[in-house]
């Protein structure tokens, strides 16, 4: 057999030799010059074949994953191509909603993503970015979005409670409309206007009684909302809570009359509301909305941030302040005469979805499209979110989702679910690696994507610097000379 084989390998061999020696391997213009210049050169022979054989010679190419036209986010994983989306240019052809969501742990890179494709490559377009800056940093005194304005000339707008030296914003800011009678927020209007002042009255007196106001609760602060804005007037004044909280106290006898009500039953009725309000007042939100708004909040014409990382994370103040700053742009954007594109960037967004502020935050998110907003919001979890809250539905309404690492199969999952995304993709998300996302457009699949920073964006979004500082302890003391050191 081995024989055999041997004479088949040489007889092919000797065939093959003189096939080749037949092949004319130059041309009859031989001319080594215009060879090396490329004119022309001796061709391979061909190699008999059928077309189904040759299929392997047309590779299929994959497609890019998005369009060419938007801002640049990075590569994609699988191909290669670069990845060209923006929530403004997209809408209309391949998506109905410019909101976005950024999902995933700690550390995986949501803020750096929000901070190049979501805050400085949207400013280059000359669109309006303003953020609500929630995460404090201790080597800058301030949110982690302070180094990233002061680059760009901008002062944050800050918050604290106590009134020492922080902003304050109004509830019945006059830019902010004052329909006394929004209590349907799913009705027709709800699509058409952003949330009032009326909403927002109750929705801070919920939080504030920790559960839903009564029907006699309601009716009592309903007047007292009114009171407030008409005894302001009078007075030549911009009205403030202190004055809903004064009208609680002391009820209008002709407008009691006027609804078939004594001043004593309106009285008992807005007393737990407002024994709470002046709580609240005085203690949790101290100096951050009992008066006009400060001069300093405004909205700017490139970047806007508010800064509220000094606000304490347990309490009322963190999601009331974030709510009012979310209504107050809806208001602000709803007047304007030619609508500019605007970007609301919300780290830490969870504050916004839980409790009576959650019902206020999803009217304004629904009216993006009308207002020419794009509301970008960052979430870690999830199970973040209550089951129950309508930020549920917000989130599902988000055309651009982008996902990044869940270090915890139940939270992959639930991401898989909520945005039904194809059967395995959990086990995706778990192995991601920092800088990378799933991002997703609408209803077509989502493709892993690699986030790509310029040197300089690298250098303004780098909020590690306090986990990579080198200094160290000393473990010498400098004493003062008036010291007297007494040995043991």
């Amino acid at each position: 057999m081995k024989k055999a084989e041997k004479k088949e390998a040489r007889d092919r061999e000797l065939i093959e030799a003189k096939a080749n020696a037949k092949t004319r391997w130059h041309h009859d213009r031989k001319w080594a010059f215009a060879s090396k210049l490329g004119f022309y050169d001796p061709a391979a022979p061909g190699v008999p074949s059928s077309t189904r054989q040759m299929e392997f010679s047309h590779m299929a190419i994959a497609s890019p994953p998005t369009s060419h036209r938007g801002l640049v986010f990075g590569v994609d994983a699988g191909s290669g191509w670069m990845i060209v989306h923006d929530p403004f240019t997209a809408y209309g052809d391949t998506l109905e909603s410019p909101n976005v969501c950024y999902i995933g742990d700690l550390g995986q890179g949501k803020s750096s993503a929000m901070k190049t494709w979501g805050v400085l490559r949207q400013l280059i377009l000359g669109r309006r970015v303003v953020v609500i800056d929630k995460k404090y940093q201790k080597d800058v005194g301030g949110g982690e979005y302070t180094p990233l304005a002061r680059k760009l000339g901008v002062a944050p707008v800050r918050f604290s409670i106590g009134g020492g030296g922080g902003s304050r914003i109004n509830i019945l800011d006059p830019r902010i409309a004052a329909r006394l009678n929004e209590d349907n927020h799913d009705s027709a209007e709800a699509f058409r206007t952003p949330a009032g002042q009326s909403m927002l009255v109750r929705a801070v007196m919920e939080e504030a009684l920790r559960r839903p106001m009564t029907p006699k609760e309601g009716k009592a602060v309903r007047m007292a909302h009114r009171q407030a804005l008409t005894d302001a007037k009078k007075a030549g004044e911009v009205a403030h809570i202190g004055h809903v909280l004064k009208a609680l106290y002391a009820p209008n006898e002709d407008a009691a009359k006027a609804t078939n009500l004594t001043v004593e039953e309106l009285r008992e009725w807005g007393q737990d509301p407002a024994f709470e309000l002046e709580r609240m007042i005085e203690d949790d939100l101290a100096g951050l909305f009992d008066g006009e708004t400060s001069a300093d909040i405004q909205l700017n014409a490139g970047l806007t941030v508010f800064d509220v990382s000094l606000l304490p994370e347990d309490g009322p103040a963190l999601p009331i302040v974030m709510t009012i700053i979310n209504t107050w742009l809806a208001n602000t954007l709803y007047r304007q005469e030619e609508a500019v594109p605007t970007v609301l960037l919300i780290e830490e967004a969870w504050h916004t979805v839980q409790g009576s502020v959650a019902t206020v935050t999803r009217r304004n998110t629904k009216l993006s499209r009308a207002l020419s907003l794009s509301c970008q919001f960052a979430f870690h979890h999830i199970s973040d979110i209550p089951a129950d809250s309508p930020a549920i539905s917000m989130l599902k309404e988000c055309g651009t989702v982008l996902l990044y690492k869940q270090q915890k199969s139940a939270d992959a999952l639930a991401c898989e679910e909520m945005f039904t995304l194809p059967a395995g993709t959990a086990e995706v998300i778990t192995k991601l690696v920092k800088g990378t996302c799933l991002f997703k457009i609408d209803q077509f699949d989502p493709f892993e994507a690699i986030h790509v920073r310029s040197p300089l964006e690298v250098e303004l979004t780098d909020t590690d610097g306090a986990m990579k500082s080198t200094s160290t302890i000393a473990f010498t003391e400098v004493l003062d000379e008036a010291t007297e050191v007494i040995p043991a």
